[in-house]
């Protein structure tokens, strides 16, 4: 079953479901809350994903902005230049992939999974497709996504550009008591 605006809200309020909103209400859905824009960085080049976690290997990177406060979300990736700005207008280059990282961070208890979602703004206003997945019942941490424009367009950091519902589970899980928990905390890969 999919929670509600007043289920999320009261979880985001009294259990932290989610942190460093900037507007709760403005940022709740009827079924869902956005996430907006800390980060967007240049994938100059692809990576690997290998049979074995030792084969992997991670894109290149180019250049970063991040939104003053959350520039602590790349460290310790190889970025090309990182630009640090109070705000910011980013120019899409069309079909240049982008990793693009939240602001809001996730505190998602063991029964509950996230699935995550393009607001349609995204690709309306800007032309750009999100690449995303579903987060994992415990999954603690800020998130990361692939964007990908298709024409010459423009996004602001701090915009809402994506959107999480979350399920209840039948049964507690756990991200961190999988085998592979490699992204707690909010890892880029």
């Amino acid at each position: 079953m999919h929670l509600s605006r007043d289920v999320l809200k009261s979880l985001i309020l009294s259990d932290n479901l989610l942190a460093n909103f900037a507007d709760l209400d403005a940022q709740l859905t009827a079924n869902g809350v956005d996430v907006r824009l800390a980060a967007i960085v240049e994938i100059l080049e692809g990576g690997r994903l290998g049979a074995q976690k030792s084969d992997n290997r991670p894109p290149l990177l180019g250049n970063a902005v991040v939104l003053a406060g959350f520039e602590s979300r790349l460290d310790g990736y190889a970025v090309k230049m990182k630009h640090v700005v109070d705000q910011a207008t980013v120019k899409l280059k069309p079909l240049q992939p982008y990793l693009v990282v939240t602001c809001e961070e996730l505190n998602t208890p063991s029964h509950l999974m996230t699935h995550i979602a393009a607001r349609t703004s995204l690709f309306r206003l800007a032309q750009s497709g999100l690449f995303c997945t579903f987060g994992e019942a415990g999954y603690k941490g800020f998130l990361t996504f692939m964007l990908l424009p298709f024409a010459q367009s423009e996004i602001d950091l701090g915009a809402r550009f994506a959107q999480l519902t979350f399920s209840e589970l039948k049964g507690a899980a756990n991200y961190a008591d999988q085998k592979e928990a490699s992204y707690q905390g909010g890892k880029l890969f």
